[in-house]
């Protein structure tokens, strides 16, 4: 369900040319971190050498390689006080969203305060 709300909390991205693949594709894990204390990430590198966090729930993990079970994009958005997002997709304590310049990326979730509807 596609919802609204406004950044709480500025977050900036942390890289500039993250990892981006494919259903199917396989990456090689390096590590694997909690968000939160929460929410299981895996660090993936695909065949390109781009890398990035991916939600464990995403892939289906075999030794040191996992295989993406959707699309993904690990790319962040920076976002700023006030701001207007539209939340397409929540995962793992992140929000995918879509700014007021049509720039898509990833925003923590408690950077954001849900409209009410």
């Amino acid at each position: 369900m596609i919802r609204s709300g406004r950044v709480v909390k500025s977050h900036t991205r942390s890289y500039d040319d993250p990892l981006r693949v494919r259903k199917g594709a396989v990456v090689k894990i390096s590590k694997r971190d909690l968000w939160n204390d929460r929410y299981p990430w895996l660090w993936g590198t695909a065949d390109d050498g781009k890398e990035g966090w991916i939600p464990e729930s995403w892939v289906e993990v075999e030794g040191e390689k996992a295989t993406l079970l959707r699309d993904y994009n690990a790319v962040e958005l920076t976002v700023t006080l006030g701001e207007n997002l539209t939340i397409i997709d929540e995962s793992s304590g992140w929000y995918w969203v879509q700014n007021v310049r049509r720039e898509f990326g990833w925003v923590p979730v408690e950077c954001v305060a849900l409209d009410l509807m």
